[in-house]
């Protein structure tokens, strides 16, 4: 979605969370390889960014300021992605007609009559399809509205950041490029596979069921895996293990060494026999996969109804969440099916130590469709 200007891209700002994620780099539209440089992590406090909205702008700019000293980013043309309520989508079939025409029809379809909020809105047409009636070809649309204030506001906040927008992506969108085709962990075929993608990230998850190298449906509930850390840094706290840092500490965290106070999430091993051995935990981490799985299974059942696809081969873990130790073999264990961490796709490149399941919102919204 160009909701900015058009140009060349670099910079990538994942808001849709409050853990921010940075990352630089350049898409081949020849190979349709994304080249990934540099990536950055950036903690925030839980209330800096809500439901993908920044609601301390501030303490946001002088994060993001101070991780590109850091990391050493110079680059100034910056492309946001994020989510939150104030995404809209919707699937159309309409009749083929010039491009303008359609333009307004898809307007039409998504703001209805009778609202005066202004929205920005964008689509692709991703298939045809055949009317019931008249069996005359009718386009398949996928529409996204964003209320114009909101990209101002994100406009607004990279002019601050004294970088020059590019482009703004939704997440969904950016998923919807990125799994266009390719190869993941090495040997999953994306366009001959129905897979269920799933973002665990600290305050919500979103599940995406992939049909064929389509998201078919994509649902962002209220819900993470945010009190499984703060239950498992509790108890180290408990056990001597440090003092709580700042708020202003927490902001300005990029690396290892200045989160030494925080249990990193690749420590916190969620397999069901080893959190047996702490009982707070273990009700933590049984609390949020029972949500979890209630909410993949619902999901997975309501698209192969609805949509009429194959069973679901392979779930694919990426977020922040994805890190858990053992999660893929809980959640297999638990759903019953085979689940992996997503680690790699063919379609992206990036250096030795590049950690694929945190950036996948980057990597998607470095692609663009011009």
């Amino acid at each position: 979605m160009d909701l900015f200007s058009k140009g060349a891209q670099n910079l990538v700002i994942d808001t849709s969370s409050s853990d921010l994620k940075l990352a630089v780099g350049g898409y081949n539209h020849k190979t349709g390889t994304v080249m990934i440089d540099t990536v950055g992590v950036i903690p925030l406090d839980s209330d800096v960014i809500t439901d993908g909205a920044i609601t301390d702008n501030f303490g946001v700019v002088m994060a993001l300021k101070h991780a590109m000293a850091k990391l050493n980013i110079r680059t100034r043309s910056a492309i946001l992605t994020t989510d939150g309520a104030f995404v809209h989508t919707k699937d159309l079939d309409l009749p083929k007609v010039k491009s303008e025409q359609l333009k307004d029809m898809v307007r039409y379809e998504v703001m209805g009559q009778g609202t005066n909020k202004d929205m920005i809105i964008d689509y692709v047409v991703y298939g045809t399809t055949k009317d019931e009636e008249t069996n005359a070809d009718k386009l398949q649309i996928r529409a996204t509205a964003i209320p114009k204030d909101t990209v101002n506001d994100f406009r607004d906040f990279l002019k601050n950041m004294e970088l020059t927008p590019v482009a703004m992506d939704s997440n969904p969108n950016a998923v919807r490029k990125l799994f266009s085709g390719g190869i993941i962990n090495g040997n999953v075929n994306i366009n001959s596979s129905t897979l269920l993608l799933i973002e665990l990230s600290e305050k919500v998850t979103t599940i995406t069921i992939l049909d064929k190298g389509f998201p078919v449906l994509s649902r962002r509930l209220q819900f993470g895996h945010s009190n499984i850390r703060q239950v498992a840094e509790s108890i180290r706290k408990l056990q001597g293990g440090g003092e709580a840092q700042s708020s202003l500490a927490r902001r300005l965290n990029i690396t290892k060494s200045d989160a030494e106070s925080s249990v990193p999430i690749d420590e916190i091993d969620v397999w069901h026999e080893t959190i047996a051995e702490n009982p707070t935990l273990q009700s933590a981490v049984n609390a949020y996969f029972k949500s979890l799985v209630d909410a993949v299974s619902r999901t997975a059942q309501f698209s192969i109804s609805k949509f009429h696809i194959d069973s679901i081969s392979t779930c694919f873990l990426y977020g922040s969440g994805a890190g858990y130790k053992k999660i893929d073999k809980e959640l297999s264990r638990q759903l019953g099916t085979q689940v992996e961490v997503l680690n790699t796709i063919s379609t992206v490149a990036g250096p030795r130590d590049f950690m694929l399941p945190q950036f996948v919102n980057c990597c998607g919204a470095l692609i663009r469709e011009d």
